[in-house]
This record gives structure tokens, sequence and C-alpha cells, in this order.
């Protein structure tokens, strides 16, 4: 249960920096390169459709200028800019359509209204980093952050942790609706208070969430409209971010419990470590956690889905085996713990053995490469390359930084999804030698695709573009006299005790990669060139005699 904190308003830190208190007017030659660089979808309430827009953008760029300007300098949204369409969509194929919770109510929105919400998106971000007020352990909707970088950082921390002999409790919590239930007031005084927004732009973002009203639209049929008292429109530009903004207070509650942690918008993971013995404290410390979480969502108007929260311990099998309980108290109820959960699109295992992850990808990946084949016959050699390109080469190739280091048998099954993917391409039979159909693709096979990833992801912490919660696990080496070597930007490869488990976090596998580079390729100028002369060094590992 909880206690008389979760009624207690919610607080706010005050920022003491420069303000954001008015937007700079923007000239036609940014609202033009927005516009062109903007899908061409349209609304059911735009006055145009957004590819006539772009057709005759020569004579309505000034017209458009004219309209965001005078929103930015007035501090008010036009009323038509907050009405949208709803269109209801399933969260994940195959869920059951008869259930509302299993769809996710997606805003269609003004083409020119997102225009204004980009442009002020531009200058928020600006204020925000310049002023340092972007959560580090925050991946989504950043610039050189992602869904891998995410996910390389909590497996880096686990498998560390492992190979330090201890075991970790990790919780992933799920919150309900979270986008649609963020309060306007306490998202405006956390503008104000926390982030320093203030004067006309605070007006703007007042107006921006007031007076917003939605529709459903289910086959063609729409519904009457009805006003949105509470939330961020999801599909809109803005909401992501504001969501992100509205909810960073929550790191400070995990961080007093001394937890590590990692957000991707509302996906949160949390996790601690200690030596078996230790676990119970462990255990309790997470829960206790938890349960301070569950308060500030209270105090904050959003809700943590106890249902679907996951635990799990995560050490080596020996060490994960010394522990003794099998669930955990979350919210007043009792959690088992799970032999694998689901991070990101990841699946991660108690001993972090990605076996279950790669069971995942082969399974879907023969399922597409089947519907394939049946309709090979009807497609031309590279309309086929382009759909294995997207249908399964995609798979192989998401969050493929995790692969590097596993075993062998593991990484060959793998190979076998692009070996066969080739073959489709190439018309061959189950039984002709591949290597040639691979270098004829220009296909770098999995291993080498994997160091790909992970040398692109080195070359950006030296370039500054590395989310710093990564680029703080690699230690440049730095000689202690002034040698030729110190030229050469190598990485301190850091000492692990288990070649399973340490051997194959990012801390170790990058350094690893990328010191075994030629200098000359470690020392390009740039990321394009170097990721451009990188697939031309592996192809030529990859196929030394062909």
């Amino acid at each position: 249960d909880l206690d008389s904190r979760s009624c207690d308003p919610p607080t706010f830190a005050v920022f003491e920096g420069p303000l954001l208190s008015q937007f700079e007017p923007v000239t036609e030659k940014v609202i033009r390169e927005l516009i062109i660089k903007s899908p061409t979808k349209s609304c059911m309430l735009d006055p145009i459709p957004t590819s006539l827009t772009k057709q005759c953008l020569n004579d309505l760029v000034s017209l458009i200028t004219v309209i965001v300007n005078a929103s930015l300098s007035a501090g008010i949204v036009p009323q038509q800019f907050k009405q949208a369409l709803v269109t209801p969509l399933l969260k994940k194929p195959g869920l059951d359509s008869n259930d509302m919770k299993n769809f996710r109510p997606v805003s269609n929105l003004p083409f020119i209204s997102k225009i204004l919400e980009k442009v002020v998106l531009t200058q928020l971000r600006n204020h925000l980093s310049s002023n340092n007020l972007l959560e580090i352990c925050q991946s989504a909707y950043r610039k050189d952050h992602s869904t891998e970088t995410a996910v390389l950082s909590v497996l880096d921390g686990l498998l560390v942790s492992a190979d330090e002999r201890l075991v970790s409790l990790v919780a992933l919590l799920d919150l309900s609706a979270a986008f649609d239930t963020l309060d306007h007031t306490i998202l405006l005084q956390r503008l104000e208070m926390t982030y320093g927004v203030r004067g006309t732009v605070l007006d703007w973002f007042a107006s921006y969430l007031s007076e917003r009203f939605q529709s459903v639209i289910v086959d063609g049929v729409v519904s009457a409209s009805r006003p949105l008292v509470y939330g961020v429109p999801q599909g809109s530009v803005l909401g992501p971010v504001l969501f992100t903004l509205y909810s960073q207070p929550l790191s400070d509650v995990i961080s007093d419990h001394d937890c590590d942690y990692h957000k991707y918008a509302d996906d949160t993971e949390l996790s601690k470590g200690a030596s078996p013995d230790q676990f119970d404290s462990v255990q309790s410390c997470i829960q206790t956690c938890i349960g301070d979480v569950l308060i500030w969502m209270n105090s904050n108007k959003l809700k943590l889905n106890t249902d679907k929260t996951e635990v799990m311990p995560v050490g080596s099998a020996s060490r994960v085996a010394l522990v003794e309980s099998e669930c955990a108290n979350i919210g007043g109820n009792s959690v088992p713990f799970k032999m694998s959960v689901k991070y990101l699109g990841v699946h991660l295992d108690q001993t972090l053995s990605m076996r279950q992850h790669i069971d995942s990808v082969c399974r879907a990946s023969f399922l597409e490469l089947r519907r394939a084949a049946t309709i090979r016959l009807y497609l031309s050699q590279s309309a086929t390359a382009r759909l294995v390109a997207a249908m399964i080469i995609s798979r192989l190739d998401y969050c493929n930084s995790v692969f590097a280091g596993l075993p062998a048998d593991q990484v060959a099954r793998l190979q076998r999804i692009q070996n066969n993917a080739a073959r489709l391409v190439m018309k061959k039979r189950k039984r002709d030698h591949v290597t040639p159909l691979l270098k004829e693709l220009h296909w770098l096979p999995v291993k080498f695709r994997c160091q790909y990833k992970i040398a692109t992801l080195a070359y950006r912490h030296f370039e500054g573009s590395l989310p710093p919660y990564l680029s703080s696990s690699l230690c440049t080496y730095e000689p202690s006299r002034s040698l030729r070597s110190s030229k050469e930007k190598l990485l301190k490869i850091p000492k692990r005790n288990l070649k399973s488990v340490g051997e194959r976090s990012f801390s170790f596998m990058a350094p690893s990669v990328w010191n075994s580079l030629p200098a000359d390729l470690r020392n390009l100028p740039t990321l394009s060139q170097f990721k451009s002369n990188l697939k031309t060094f592996l192809f030529t590992q990859a196929f030394p005699q062909i």
C-alpha cells in the first residue's frame, strides 16, 4: 500500500540559468528545408494535399513562413492546428482486435502544424542542450541516440557485473497509457521552473496544450470531436519530447536508491548488483525503489502497470543458481522472476547468452524467407534483393552489436539465414556454394557486420557523437611518453575475468575491434569516409581469396 506521500503535490527543481523566453524568427530557407525533408503524408484536415504543397512550394513558402513567425511572436497556436484525427493501430501484430487496450491512438495532424512544431522543437532542444538540461540516460528522440545504444549500455553494465561475479536484479517498468495521462498544469510548471521556459515561449506551450480536440476515424467514419484535456498527442512532433521532460525527475527518484537505470521514452530499466549472499538486500532495494517510483507517478498523474512489470536475476549460471528468491513484491503484488525479458526488441535471459534472442530472429527470418520464396518467380533479382534487405537482413542488423563475442555456433545460426537469403536472391540451390554469392551481392557476413557496427561506434567515441553513457565506458589510450603510437587513436582494453561474459561487453569488444584496425583507417577525418573504407577493409578480410 502507498503511504500518504502518494497524495503530495509534485515538486519542481528550480532552473537558474539563461531563460528561454522568446522564439527566434525563422527564414524562408529554414521553412523550405523542413517542408522538403518532411514525409509526403497528408491529413484529411489539410486544406490541400502535402504533395501539392511541395509542388507549389515556391508560391507558398513565404505565406507559411509568415504563419509560423506570427505564431512564434504572439505565443499562440492557431486553433486549426490543434485538431487531430486519431487512427487506432494495433500495438503488435496478432493482438486481439476486440480489446481496446491493444490499440495505440495515433494522431494525424495538419501538415503545416508539424512544420511549426519542428521549428519550436529545434529551438527548445538548443536551449536544453546549451544548458545541459537533457537527461544522460534517456535515449529516445535524441540525435545520435538509438534503441541499440540503449540496449548496449544496459547489456554492458550487466555483463561487467556478471564478470565481477555479481548477480544483478533487473526490473523493466511498464507505464499505462503514458502519453495520454500527462497533466498540462504540471507540465507547464515543470517547463517554467525546471527548464527555464518563460514569457512568450511558455505562453506558446500553454496555447499548444489548451483547447485541443480530436476525433477518431475508423474505416473512413469520423466520430464527433472531443476535447483533449490531458496528455499529448501521439504522432505529434513535440509530444514525445514533452513526455520525456515531464518524466525526467523520475531519474532522481531511482538515483536516490543507488540503482543503475536507462530510459527510452516510457520504457524504464533499472538494476542493481551484489554477490549472491547479499541478493536479499538488492531485492529489498529494488522493491523500495519501485515503491517510491509508484509514489512519484501517482503525484504526477502517471500510472505504473504492475501487471506488466518484469523482474529477472542476471549473472553467470553458477551465480544465478545460488539465488534463493523466486519473486519480488511490486506495488503489493507478488511478481515471479522471469527466465527472460524483452527490452527494446532484444530478448535478454538470465545468463545473457542471447540464445532466446537468436531463436526469435531465426524464427521470424525463416518465416519471411518462406514467404518471399513463394513469390520469387514473379520478382526480378533487384526487387528480390530489396525485399530481402527490408524483411530479413534488417532483422539480422537490428542491434547486431549484441552478437559480438558470442560463440561461433550461435553466430553460425544467423549466418545460415543470410546464406539462404543470398541463394533466394540469386536463384541458387540449397547446396550451392554461398561465398561467391555473398561477394557478388556485396553482403558482409554476419560476423563482420557486427564488427562494422562496433567499430563505427568506437569511431564516434573519438568524434564526440557517441552517447555519453557509452563513451564513458571507453578509455582512450595515452602512452606515458610521447611516442608515435600516441597519434594512432587507440583505446585501452580493460581486464576482464571471464571470456564468456566480461569479454563480450561493449567496453571490452569496442577497444579490441578498434585497435585491430589499420592506423590509417582509424585516423580518417569523417565518419562517412570511415564507414566507406571500413566496409572495404572488412570485405577484403571476409573474402581474401575470391
